[in-house]
């Protein structure tokens, strides 16, 4: 069977998608023998997929959430004669007739829709959330297989879309990178004493009661690693900046370190579909205090230290509260995730 891969976020360059695509990718081929994988790049990253006996690299200099991703995508699979087409994000191309397992993380473009959770003009906005909402109503209808990291994911898909059978979702929790296996070493020079957070600046991360809550602390500083952007911009403006330092594009030893010398993790989103942060910080002993929703129970069990994420005053409690962890031993690879979903593919083509 010829399984299209739509491997277009392959790399770091794409953060957490990059990683979930490079990591999985890194080990899906070998379980899957029986099968011609056609890997869909960019082209920036055509060179840098590894090949074996099993992978047709293919060019696809297609950009994301686009319309020629609709037009185009379709017409490439039918010329490549794909049998399934895996995806592993939910931007699937509508207009395909080939059978498609895809994977959706979470559905926070379903919950979060308004004008702060977007730089772009009202207009196009209104444009690209009716796309959305199109691909993902009929991607979810139409795929044969939905992979998701959590079953907080598959309950959020259920009641959000009742048409989709349960049967279809297929909770495949994730794992830590192996880069927080070991210890590393970096020439960061970072604060003595500091709060680390993770992440983008987008709504749902609610990354401002964070900010107010380290307006409570003197001696602390916190450290925020992520891309800058308009919504960073946004959310820091109103605060101090003296004691926030920013830190982005880090590299892989210098990321670990980062984590291993922060005070405590502090990760306080109203809404996630896994919570690797969590469990990287766990991993190197450092401390996490975790809003208390219903994927970081799922995921961290009582491992962490949970607080009301509408609440600064219970936040400063917990943070006050913190002490020093052993190391969390997580015996879960990103080989056993693809194990997983290559199971799912494999089952998939005995059927068709």
């Amino acid at each position: 069977m010829k399984i299209a891969i739509d491997a277009r976020f392959y790399g770091t360059g794409h953060t957490g998608l990059g990683r979930y695509t490079t990591n999985v990718l890194k080990y899906l081929p070998k379980y899957l023998q029986g099968q011609t994988l056609q890997v869909l790049l960019r082209d920036a990253e055509y060179n840098n997929f590894p090949t074996s006996k099993n992978v047709e690299k293919v060019h696809c200099e297609i950009p994301h959430y686009s319309l020629s991703e609709q037009l185009l995508l379709p017409k490439l699979l039918k010329s490549l004669q794909s049998d399934l087409l895996y995806t592993l994000h939910f931007n699937t191309p509508i207009l395909s007739k080939i059978p498609t397992i895809i994977t959706v993380h979470d559905l926070i473009k379903t919950h979060y829709t308004s004008n702060d959770t977007t730089t772009r003009a009202p207009w196009l906005y209104g444009i690209k959330r009716f796309g959305y909402n199109q691909v993902i109503q009929k991607s979810l209808n139409h795929a044969s297989d939905i992979i998701v990291p959590t079953n907080t994911v598959k309950n959020d898909i259920l009641a959000a879309f009742p048409t989709v059978k349960p049967e279809r979702i297929y909770p495949i929790p994730e794992a830590p990178d192996d880069i927080f296996r070991t210890q590393s070493q970096s020439k960061i020079d970072l604060p003595e004493k500091y709060v680390l957070f993770v992440g983008n600046a987008y709504p749902h991360k609610n990354l401002p009661v964070l900010l107010g809550a380290m307006t409570q602390y003197r001696g602390l500083t916190l450290v925020i690693v992520a891309k800058k952007s308009p919504f960073l911009s946004r959310v820091l403006a109103p605060y101090d900046q003296t004691r926030i330092m920013i830190l982005s594009d880090l590299s892989d030893p210098d990321l670990v370190a980062v984590y291993q010398k922060a005070s405590m993790l502090v990760t306080p989103s109203l809404m996630e579909g896994y919570g690797l942060v969590g469990l990287e910080a766990l991993m190197v002993a450092t401390p996490v205090i975790a809003s208390n929703i219903a994927v970081y129970r799922e995921v961290y069990g009582n491992q962490v230290t949970y607080f009301d994420p509408t609440s600064v005053s219970d936040l400063v409690k917990k943070i006050n509260l913190v002490k020093p962890i052993s190391p969390l031993t997580f015996d879960r690879t990103w080989d056993d995730v693809a194990k997983e979903i290559g199971g799912i593919l494999n089952a998939r083509c005995t059927r068709l």
